[in-house]
C-alpha cells in the first residue's frame, strides 16, 4: 500500500535524539548500571538524580531493575546487496504474526524489506534461552529457505551481511509501560518484543500522559508493570 512505510531503527533513534537535543536534553554519554530510588548509576561510578527515572532498556532493563520479567528473544537478519527494481514493497508471510507469538521452540517466518537503495532486509528467526550474539548457521539456513520458499529468486542474490539481536520478551507478550510497583521513582517502556521502534512513540505519549495526570488516548490497564507486580 502507497502508505504503508519502513523505517530503519538506527535513523529513526538518531532522528528522536536530535529532536531531543534540540528541546534541550541533556545527553549523557555513560552506561547506566543501576536504577532506583530517584538516582541512576553509571559506569563511571557517577550518578543522575530526578524524581521520575524511566528503564527503557530493552532486553538490558532487568539488569537496571531486578526482578522484570522481560527475557530475551535472539533474532537473526540478512541483508542482500542493492538489486533496484528487485521488490518494491514489504512482504510477510500471514503466518509471520503465529510464528511471533511461539515460546516454546525456535521459529522462523518469512519477512523481507526492501531499502530505497535497493537493497532487501530478510528475516526472521526467534530464539528463546540463547545470549551468544553469534550466527547460527542452522537457524540462518532455515530462514533463508522459508524466505526462498516466497521468493523463489532470492537465493540469486548477494548477501552482503548476516548479523544478530535481542528481542525484549514478557511472558503474556505484552509490553510494560507504566509505574513500577515497587519504586515510585521507576517507570518502565520495554518488553515490545520486535516491536520496540514501531510504538516507541506510542509508549512515550501514554507515559507522558500517566506521569502528566492526562487521560490516555487507549487504556494502559492492559499494560501496568503492576500486573506482574514489578
Amino acid at each position: 500500500m502507497e502508505e504503508d512505510a519502513v523505517v530503519a531503527p538506527r535513523a529513526g533513534a538518531r532522528f528522536l535524539l536530535e529532536e531531543a537535543l534540540r528541546n534541550n536534553a541533556t545527553l549523557v554519554e555513560e552506561k547506566a548500571v543501576a536504577m532506583g530510588s530517584g538516582r541512576v548509576l553509571l559506569s563511571s561510578g557517577n550518578e543522575l538524580h530526578a524524581p521520575i527515572l524511566i528503564n527503557a532498556a530493552g532486553q538490558g532493563a532487568p539488569g537496571l531493575t531486578p526482578g522484570l520479567p522481560v527475557a530475551m528473544r535472539k533474532g537473526h537478519l540478512a541483508i542482500s546487496h542493492p538489486y533496484p527494481g528487485f521488490l518494491r514493497y514489504q512482504v510477510v508471510e500471514l503466518g509471520y504474526l503465529k510464528s511471533a507469538h511461539v515460546t516454546t521452540t525456535d521459529t522462523v517466518a518469512f519477512n523481507v524489506q526492501p531499502r530505497q537503495n535497493g537493497q532487501l532486509l530478510i528475516g526472521s528467526s526467534r530464539q528463546f534461552g540463547v545470549e551468544s550474539r553469534e550466527v547460527d548457521e542452522a537457524v540462518l539456513a532455515r530462514m533463508l529457505t522459508r524466505a526462498a520458499e516466497f521468493l523463489p529468486s532470492l537465493p540469486s542474490l548477494s548477501i552482503e551481511r548476516t548479523w544478530t539481536g535481542f528481542r525484549s520478551a514478557t511472558p503474556d507478550k505484552l509490553p510494560l509501560i507504566g509505574p513500577s510497583a515497587k519504586d515510585e521513582t521507576v517507570f518502565l517502556a520495554t518488553g515490545h518484543e520486535g516491536l520496540g521502534i514501531t510504538t516507541s512513540l506510542a509508549t512515550a505519549q501514554l507515559l507522558a500522559d500517566w506521569i502528566g495526570g492526562r487521560d490516555p488516548v487507549i487504556p494502559i490497564e492492559p499494560y501496568l508493570p503492576s500486573r506482574h507486580a514489578v
